[in-house]
């Protein structure tokens, strides 16, 4: 079998795909992926076949930057922004690409994945990587970031969600629809799902809904927990003292990173700690570095997470994960969208701190949040004794998932 897996959005919506890819090769199958540019070197180093889509999504998360630090209004006219762009895109260019296959799979917010695999009469599945993708009582949806709130409540608020997604986007969608010869869809968010979406999280980090009106497939994190080797310097930076607090904002983009890298400088000194700083898209770090403190790139996080003391981080789902997986205490600055739900998790389940927002990050509060993390004995405890058991239930096979009917 022939299979496109498709995705816009960074690299926590990626690997995944790449992952997934990777599992459907070794069972037989022969699967492809279609996303933005940023991803081809990614592709090409797990030897599978890449097909270009859209604009590079670094330099789209790079113009709104701004936005994104300061979350709130701006934000959400930045997404707006960028859902416009990359919706001619995958109408244009993603029905050539998937031509041939036999079977598509959709991720973030690819939105014409749905409607070429109706031009070709092909099955459509969509993956989610966070329960609150889904319609449910049981959770806000994922744009409204609410620590707590009631069934009642959640019903009004994915009545509004559904109202906002279908002004904003779906006459846009209609109108490459009609042109391809297919009929209006009356909602996106059903129409995007799929009608058997399959939600890729470790259920005792993240439980699907027991509610929900879509029938659904349950896997666990596609995200693998492989333990590759480290860079030398890496590791011998890790041997020469004690364990460091890693913090790295993935595929976040800053305004600032000077500022934000002396931010972070600051904080680990005054906490008194050595530290990993990851370049990421936010492009942290650089110059002379005190000592201490390194900078690095991409390295295996699987590996890394269990030689460190804390993981700072955005709040991805697959970072929560991983460092969930690794037994680590976490420190979750969540920039938007579902970061703000896996800081609730972090925190419910006390295997970490209580959230700092990227828009309230100062030294003082970063600085304290880590020392308070690296005294407290019973969230390590707990961070190891989760680690544990989400380690011993990897293993079951997520591509059947995908190929039921």
């Amino acid at each position: 079998m022939r299979i496109a897996l498709t995705s816009e959005g960074t690299r926590g919506d990626i690997d995944p795909l790449l992952s997934l890819a990777v599992r459907f090769r070794e069972r037989g199958h022969e699967a492809f992926l279609c996303a933005s540019p940023d991803f081809e070197t990614d592709a090409a180093a797990r030897q599978v076949e890449f097909h270009a889509i859209g604009r590079s999504v670094r330099e789209i998360m790079g113009e709104q930057a701004e936005a994104v630090a300061r979350g709130g209004v701006a934000l959400l006219r930045s997404i707006r922004k960028y859902l416009a762009i990359m919706l001619a895109d995958q109408f244009e260019q993603l029905p050539e690409a998937v031509r041939g296959a036999d079977l598509i799979i959709g991720a973030g917010v690819q939105a014409a994945a749905a409607s070429t695999a109706e031009i070709y009469g092909l099955p459509y599945r969509y993956v989610v990587y966070c329960p609150t993708v889904l319609p449910s009582p049981e959770h806000p949806p994922v744009f409204f970031p609410l620590p707590r709130s009631t069934p009642w409540f959640n019903r009004r608020l994915w009545g509004l969600a559904r109202i906002a997604f279908n002004r904003g986007m779906l006459p846009a969608l209609n109108r490459h629809r009609s042109a391809m010869g297919l009929a209006p869809v009356s909602d996106l968010l059903d129409h995007l799902l799929s009608t058997r979406p399959v939600v890729a999280a470790d259920a005792l980090l993240s439980a699907p809904p027991s509610r929900c009106p879509l029938p659904f497939d349950h896997i666990p994190c596609l995200h693998p927990f492989t333990i590759d080797p480290l860079p030398a310097k890496v590791a011998a930076f890790l041997d020469s003292g004690s364990p460091p607090v890693y913090i790295g904002f993935g595929s976040m983009t800053d305004p600032d990173p000077a500022a934000t890298t002396r931010v972070l400088l600051d904080a680990v000194s005054k906490a008194g700690c050595r530290a990993l700083i990851s370049e990421g898209w936010a492009e942290l770090g650089g110059g002379a570095l005190p000592e201490g403190v390194m900078q690095v790139g991409t390295v295996s996080h699987p590996t890394l997470f269990q030689r460190v003391a804390a993981v700072v981080h955005h709040g991805g789902a697959g970072t929560t994960t991983t460092a969930a997986r690794a037994g680590v205490p976490q420190i979750l600055v969540p920039h938007l969208l579902d970061q703000h739900y896996w800081a609730q998790r972090v925190q419910i389940l006390g295997i970490g701190a209580p959230p700092v927002r990227r828009s309230r990050l100062t030294v003082d509060l970063l600085a304290d949040t880590i020392t308070a993390t690296l005294e407290n004995e019973l969230v390590a405890e707990r961070a190891r004794l989760l680690g544990t058991r989400l380690r011993e239930s990897i293993g079951a096979d997520p591509t059947a998932a995908f190929l039921a009917n």
